[in-house]
């Protein structure tokens, strides 16, 4: 873990542009709120932690605390975020301290910020108790009939969400019957699907749970984003954000709080809801599925999803020649820290994800693309296509620039016409 040497002072920089403190006390003052009002009930433990909100351009920063690494003036404590340190609204470790770290400006309104603040404090409180579940690719949910499925879940989650009784139960049945014929076409999908939603999902549902503390209010949320999600350009990540609150909130009802305990410990969300409502989770014949679909509009749906695909394709076949076919510069990956926009991945499926934009640091230095990078499936690996221009530490090619780390240099690749970086031995 890296360390702070340096000492930022708030006049150091006072030119740069950064976050504007009277915002960031407010939000700071608004999830110490939040946290305390609820005390440990929601997860069995407190959401309270340090926060951090940085400007990801000049990075000036103002933490809630001193950091326990450097010396800081303050109140407010300010400083530049080293450029080693990714931001990203996350849960960061820095200069002897766990953050809630947060990109700035931060949004306006009032709920959204709440709801932004509850979630980042989950993944703290993930991070705190070793509950991290990682990534995963996803990439079915790039497909014409995984998308199809994923949707006519959510339009029967929604209208569960607008239903009691047994309209309820059998809206919620009609959703579990999509998710498992999902689940059975592809073989990750259960192990995918379930990592991000125990990670993201219910980072989701506690900003949903939390920052709309009125039930009615919740309610309208979650349906809000359920039905605005599918606009989204991929789904592969961007899902657990309308899948997490619709089930936390239908578990809330059905289930009271006991269901927080076993999703902590990996239980799946659909499975947890089945079993609070009595009700099936096999996957149902083709003719229920089709039968069912049609009351959600399956055939408008697959038309358009069909379409998309063929587009689809085509820009996956360009990404192959890019990141996998032609020459590249490979870049192994160590302890690798990423910034990226979850809303833009592109899975190629058995190879990894495309990251159009972003910033990746290693050992090797700092990776800043425009066009596009790609992580292997297992993370061991980043790869850009060549060719490359050097300029002293900095290589360059088309939507990426490399600074290399000092000590180290580029070296011909293990593919004959590709590049990767080391550091000489000694």
């Amino acid at each position: 873990m890296l360390s702070l040497a340096l000492v930022f002072t708030a006049s150091a920089h006072a030119a740069a542009p950064g976050p504007e403190a009277g915002a960031v006390t407010r939000a700071f003052k608004a999830l110490e709120r939040m946290c305390r009002a609820d005390a440990g009930a929601l997860w069995g433990d407190s959401l309270c932690a340090p926060v951090m909100v940085v400007d990801p351009q000049s990075r000036r920063f103002i933490v809630s605390e001193a950091p326990k690494e450097g010396k800081y003036p303050g109140p407010p404590f300010t400083g530049e975020l080293p450029s080693e340190v990714t931001v990203a609204n996350t849960a960061t470790e820095w200069a002897g301290t766990l953050w809630v770290q947060l990109i700035w400006p931060l949004p306006e309104d009032p709920t959204a910020l709440r709801v932004m603040l509850a979630h980042e404090a989950f993944h703290h409180l993930q991070r705190r108790k070793g509950l991290t579940t990682g990534d995963r690719a996803n990439a079915h949910l790039e497909s014409a009939r995984g998308r199809t499925l994923l949707q006519l879940e959510w339009r029967a989650l929604a209208r569960a969400l607008e239903s009691r009784g047994a309209a309820r139960s059998a809206a919620v049945q009609d959703a579990l019957g999509f998710r498992s014929a999902r689940r059975a076409l592809f073989p990750k999908a259960t192990e995918e699907e379930r990592a991000l939603e125990q990670n993201e999902g219910l980072a989701e549902y506690t900003g949903v749970r939390l920052g709309a503390p009125k039930a009615a209010a919740r309610l309208a949320l979650v349906k809000t984003v359920l039905a605005e999600t599918p606009g989204q350009p991929t789904l592969v990540r961007t899902f657990v954000r309308a899948s997490g609150p619709a089930y936390g909130v239908l578990l809330d009802d059905a289930a009271g709080a006991g269901w927080r305990r076993e999703a902590l410990e990996r239980a799946d969300l659909g499975e947890l809801l089945a079993r609070a409502l009595s009700l099936d989770t096999k996957p149902p014949s083709e003719e229920l599925l089709a039968s069912r679909g049609k009351a959600y509009g399956a055939p408008e749906l697959e038309q358009r999803e069909a379409e998309r695909e063929r587009v689809a394709q085509a820009r996956l076949a360009i990404l192959r020649q890019r990141f996998v076919e032609g020459p590249v510069l490979r870049l192994s990956l160590e302890r690798m820290r990423i910034e990226f926009k979850p809303g833009e991945l592109v899975p190629i499926d058995g190879v990894g994800t495309v990251y159009p934009s972003g910033r990746i640091v290693d050992a090797w230095g700092s990776l800043t693309v425009s066009a596009g990078v790609l992580v292997d499936e297992k993370w061991k690996s980043a790869t850009v296509p060549l060719p490359l221009k050097t300029h002293g530490n900095t290589l360059s090619g088309d939507g990426w620039e490399l600074e290399l780390a000092t000590g180290w240099e580029q070296v011909p690749g293990a593919r004959t016409g590709d590049v990767t970086v080391r550091k000489p031995p000694g």
